[in-house]
């Protein structure tokens, strides 16, 4: 067990500080959670953490080598859709998660499932037993298992996370494959190109060289250019190279990530469509988690560890931290990376109290966008690159026939 340090609010704005014993901070977040108190700030304070050889023993699993093994999201999904199941007929939580134990077929989660049974055997509440296992279970879930416990509707809030993370994986899954088709495009184009460099054109070359006539401008450019490319080729893919290895790491900065993520919603096409998956997550998740029963500030400050593009995920970070001074969800997530209709619809939602049924309105509006988008990615880049690679091709023959019709002459 650790301690952890916290700063928090009630739900009156008051401000209260404290420290809290837990296995990590998402068990702490959840106990203060369940005292009705909205954690701003949590530190572990390292002094009056166990020994080392204390928490070696207890977290060595030689049996539970899985545990190295990701859980895959269908059967978490499985997992949170038998759960809801089994509640809503009747059975009690301990009961639920001993059946599951017997059903589900991955390695980690069935031991998770295992040692969750055993916590909550000896008095743990479910969300306490899922915040043990942060590399299993996301914040959100832990987050709404609390709220559930609190309403009694743990049930729904099972089928709701089961839902919730099947649209995710659907949009992410949708947003790759949109990118997935241009690169391929993109790679076939490089290898005809490339062949045309390296085969074609230098033995083409060969050939009017013997001849000794004078090439024609188009030729003469067609061949320069293939040499050009053959003497700096390894140069300039180990610039790429460079460059991507430089991205990659730059990438892993925070400041870094936030510029690039900044620069991929400015792209034109692209950024639209993460832009329209980003905002089709960020609303399904708010919209669960308001009718689930969390604040505003809650919602925003899970929100901002479920969007991966850093810079809106930033944005909503601060955003929860408005609302602690009293200002509207709308007018706090204004930004330019969050589409002005979804501020517009939010102020709308909160004026007539209907935000949550507005978010998951907006979800499934940013999800058809995002459709549309991928499709019109799709008929635009086609025949793009078909033109791209076809006016390369064609400008080589025209090259060739210009030599050959010189030679003729000559």
């Amino acid at each position: 067990m650790a301690t952890f340090k916290y700063i928090a609010v009630d739900a009156k704005g008051k401000e209260s500080k404290g420290a809290v014993q837990a296995v990590d901070s998402r068990s702490a977040v959840a106990q203060l959670r369940q005292q009705s108190l909205f954690v701003v700030k949590i530190d572990e304070n390292a002094s009056e953490t166990t020994s080392a050889t204390g928490g070696l023993s207890k977290e060595l699993n030689f049996a539970g080598l899985s545990d190295l093994r990701s859980v895959p999201t269908r059967d978490l999904v499985f997992f949170f859709k038998q759960l809801s199941f089994m509640l809503r007929a009747g059975l009690p939580v301990l009961q639920a998660l001993q059946l599951s134990h017997t059903q589900v077929s991955a390695g980690r989660l069935r031991s998770v499932i295992g040692r969750m049974i055993t916590d909550i055997e000896t008095g743990s509440q479910l969300s306490q037993a899922m915040a043990k296992h942060p590399g299993v279970f996301p914040l959100i879930a832990v987050n709404l298992m609390v709220a559930g416990e609190f309403t009694g509707d743990i049930d729904a809030i099972a089928d709701r996370l089961a839902t919730h993370l099947e649209k995710r994986v659907a949009l992410k899954s949708q947003t790759i494959n949109a990118l997935i088709y241009p690169g391929v495009v993109v790679l076939v184009a490089l290898g005809v190109v490339t062949f045309l460099v390296v085969k074609i054109i230098p033995t083409f070359a060969k050939f009017l060289a013997g001849k000794g006539n004078a090439l024609p401008p188009s030729t003469q450019f067609l061949i320069d250019a293939s040499n050009f490319a053959l003497k700096y080729g390894l140069h300039i893919i180990g610039s790429l190279v460079i460059l991507v290895v430089a991205i990659v790491v730059a990438y892993n900065t925070p400041n870094g990530r936030l510029k690039i993520d900044g620069f991929l919603l400015r792209i034109p096409v692209i950024g639209q469509l993460l832009t329209c998956g980003a905002v089709a997550e960020l609303t399904w998740s708010l919209s669960m988690m308001l009718r689930s029963g969390l604040t505003v500030f809650d919602a925003l400050k899970i929100s901002s560890n479920v969007i991966a593009n850093r810079l809106i995920s930033t944005k909503l970070k601060s955003a929860s931290e408005m609302i602690l001074t009293g200002k509207d969800m709308a007018s706090s997530i204004r930004n330019p990376a969050i589409p002005e209709l979804v501020t517009q619809m939010i102020s709308i939602g909160e004026r007539t109290g209907t935000l949550d049924h507005v978010l998951m309105e907006l979800g499934v509006f940013y999800e058809a966008q995002l459709q549309v988008g991928i499709k019109r990615l799709s008929a635009m880049i086609e025949p793009a690159l078909i033109l791209v690679i076809g006016g390369i091709v064609g400008f080589v023959y025209y090259a060739f026939f210009q030599a050959m019709f010189s030679l003729a002459k000559g």
